[in-house]
């Protein structure tokens, strides 16, 4: 397995109606978001993005691990290297995400907190740096 930059129209084309079918919002021509993909040989089997909202803000986005991969650490290895290209890129003092109830495990773990839930079930989570 590889992980590596990944451009959003490559994200867009072979990710958005798996994301939209898990409720991970995603736009058409959004060029504020970087993405890390891991790949499978050439197949790219899963995806993590980051925005940069603010000078010390940063937010976590469109985590996804296609199906069939998921459960064997993938979505952790992507977690891992996007938490490392953010601290060496921007060292925030803020990270938030929004998140699927399949993702707010993996933000609780690491320490994000728990800000607001919407109607439609999506958790705002927050982590600050002391």
């Amino acid at each position: 397995m590889k992980t590596s930059q990944i451009e959003h129209s490559e994200v867009y084309g072979r990710f958005s109606s798996l994301l939209r079918k898990e409720r991970v919002a995603i736009k058409r021509d959004d060029v504020k978001t970087s993405y890390l993909g891991l790949a499978d040989g050439i197949k790219v089997i899963g995806i993590v993005g980051w925005q940069e909202i603010g000078k010390d803000h940063i937010r976590f986005k469109t985590d996804y691990i296609k199906t069939e991969y998921r459960g064997g650490g993938k979505y952790t290895e992507l977690w891992n290297a996007r938490w490392k290209e953010v601290q060496e890129k921007y060292d925030p003092s803020v990270i938030s995400a929004y998140c699927t109830k399949m993702s707010l495990p993996k933000y609780l773990k690491e320490g994000f907190s728990p800000q607001g839930k919407g109607k439609n079930g999506i958790v705002y989570v927050k982590l600050t740096k002391k």
